[in-house]
């Protein structure tokens, strides 16, 4: 026991080192496992929607959703993304999958989901960059929405 009193004695700056990142390391752990939101990885968010249907958001800029996102996703930069959006107000109840180019912004936007009254609410780790070179599909151009015909069938061929 000695020797180790000595050891730090000798290494304050590499002991207190040490001390910073194992405090660091502890509060990053809890704070993941606290949040309101899940991390999934591609393989994860491609399960999430065949099963849950979530409503895709799209958080990067509007150059790189031009360029390419995953089909169905709705872009919703983050400075649009407010408590007062009538278009967010209506979905509350559905599943959300959030993500952005690098992964670097959709945390954030996350806990702005949650914050806002989401309750199943995933991100994309790694972002679309992950996506697409996990060989995912991806949509370029402007995302339309779905929409169903008035009568909410479907159209009859001219045969």
């Amino acid at each position: 026991m000695n020797q180790w009193f000595e050891f730090l004695a000798d290494n304050l700056l590499l002991s207190g080192l040490f001390v910073v990142v194992l405090v660091a390391w502890i509060a990053w752990e809890v704070s993941r496992l606290t949040r309101k939101w899940q991390e999934v990885d591609t393989l994860g968010a491609v399960r999430f929607i065949n099963q849950q249907d979530p409503l895709i958001v799209d958080v990067s800029n509007s150059t790189d959703f031009q360029k390419s996102h995953i089909a169905g996703a709705v872009h919703l930069p983050p400075s649009k993304l407010t408590s007062g959006s009538q278009a967010l107000t209506k979905e509350l109840n559905r599943p959300v999958l959030v993500y952005c180019r690098s992964g670097q912004v959709s945390a954030q936007m996350a806990n702005k989901l949650v914050k806002l009254g989401f309750e199943d609410v995933k991100m994309l780790s790694g972002g679309l960059a992950q996506w697409e070179s996990d060989k995912q599909p991806v949509s370029q151009g402007k995302s339309k929405p779905k929409k169903a015909d008035k009568k909410g069938g479907k159209k009859k061929d001219d045969n």
